[in-house]
């Protein structure tokens, strides 16, 4: 695969193309099999999904709470949002690995990660047509 011009290694190819399959699973409706696979990628147990937020966090589209290991959305609708799930899974897996809090704007990072990789990926088959 090439990007801009750039050969792009078998491994940069290979997590492009997982971080693409792992937005549009969660963008098609199947988050679960999307934290399926990012925490086996990571080594980490799955988070909960649960619709309906804590109290303190009730003004919050998403949010995640360590206690518990779960991912709070909102509403349904929030579960096939890629930005906030990833978003709120960069939380988890922080939690999950060394027990400090994900800066905010490290989650935003990771979920834009992923969604430019799905960019990235769907110009190419949108090329390839």
């Amino acid at each position: 695969m090439r990007k801009a011009g750039i050969r792009l290694s078998n491994t940069l190819v290979a997590d492009l193309l997982f971080k693409a399959k792992v937005f549009g699973l969660i963008l098609s409706r199947d988050t679960e099999k999307a934290l399926e696979l990012l925490s086996q990628r990571y080594g980490v147990a799955k988070p909960k999904l649960m619709v309906g937020m804590p109290k303190r966090h009730s003004k919050k589209l998403a949010c995640y709470v360590a206690k518990k290991r779960t991912i709070h959305v909102s509403h349904r609708e929030i579960l096939h949002n890629p930005r906030i799930i990833l978003h709120e899974f960069y939380h988890h897996l922080r939690n999950v690995t060394d027990a400090q809090r994900g800066i905010e704007k490290y989650a935003d990072k990771f979920a834009e990660n992923y969604s430019q990789a799905y960019r990235i990926v769907s110009a190419r088959r949108d090329f390839n047509e």
